[in-house]
């Protein structure tokens, strides 16, 4: 809601909110599946909203995609094809195209707007989607992972709120599908929530990961624009652990983490150790 500019977004049963002082809106429609607003804020420079919930912001967007991008590739023996299902935005491809070991990544995007919004007034995010190994297939990812056996080596649910056409992101039925579609040495990926403003029950979700995978594990990063800004990622695979990082891959990354404003193998190795509430909401 824009209110004397200021846009204010409330969750937790409408009982907490954040606010961000707006400078101007940039840009505002409304698609076949969603209402796309750009901001230019005081606080987080360019914000991107989805249904009046924000999705991604100048300020603290590295933070998300880098994590995504760079730890499975680290702790994956042999990545080669990886699928993304959302992320319109392309800050996820941005980070993994920065791997020349991958061979494919796939951007399934059901809403072919928010990735031309996003190429519009998100320049940086999307600089990663004209490299040649990168596929845009503006579709539901439900349906398209349903296509693929035995084949992406990495696959991240990039995903709004679980409600909605995003719910049956958070399934056991959709996390077996997923989990068909990966390889021997599979990693899945997804954002999980805040766990002090637990609205969906985030134990659900990795219970659900639990019954399909053997290794479930948790970590948390930083998000400003999010709800509480402690903020979970779940990372499930057929067998890779999180923690152990390729020793092959640590000399590119030396050179790599350099240039990165998150990630770093340092914070790699230890950011699955978890506090109490974060072991107790998740089960992990």
């Amino acid at each position: 809601m824009i209110d004397q500019n200021w846009f204010t977004e409330k969750y937790f049963h409408q009982d907490v909110a954040t606010s961000f002082r707006v400078k101007e809106v940039l840009h505002t429609e409304r698609s076949e599946y969603q209402k796309i607003e750009v901001l230019e804020t005081h606080g987080v420079g360019r914000l991107l909203l989805l249904d009046g919930k924000t999705m991604v912001s100048e300020k603290d967007e590295f933070v998300y995609h880098e994590v995504m991008g760079h730890i499975p590739t680290m702790v994956h023996p042999n990545p080669k094809n990886v699928l993304i299902i959302g992320g319109g935005d392309g800050g996820i491809v941005r980070e993994f195209v920065k791997h020349p070991n991958l061979e494919r990544i796939d951007l399934v995007e059901i809403d072919e707007r928010v990735i031309e919004v996003s190429k519009q007034y998100f320049p940086d995010c999307t600089s990663g989607l004209s490299d040649k190994r990168v596929n845009v297939r503006p579709q539901d990812g439900v349906e398209y992972i349903k296509s693929f056996k035995n084949f992406f080596d990495i696959i991240i649910i990039d995903s709004t709120d679980p409600e909605d056409f995003a719910a049956g992101l958070f399934t056991k039925e959709f996390y077996t599908f997923v989990s068909e579609a990966l390889t021997e040495n599979g990693i899945m990926m997804a954002q999980t929530e805040n766990p002090f403003y637990d609205e969906w029950g985030i134990k659900k979700f990795y219970d659900n990961l639990r019954e399909v995978y053997p290794v479930v594990a948790s970590f948390t990063g930083p998000m400003l624009i999010y709800p509480g800004v402690f903020w979970t990622f779940a990372f499930a695979s057929k067998g890779v652990k999180p923690t152990s990082i390729v020793e092959s891959r640590m000399p590119f990354m030396e050179k790599l983490q350099a240039n990165l404003k998150w990630y770093n193998m340092d914070w790699h190795k230890g950011a699955f150790n978890l506090s109490n509430i974060h072991k107790k909401v998740t089960g992990c």
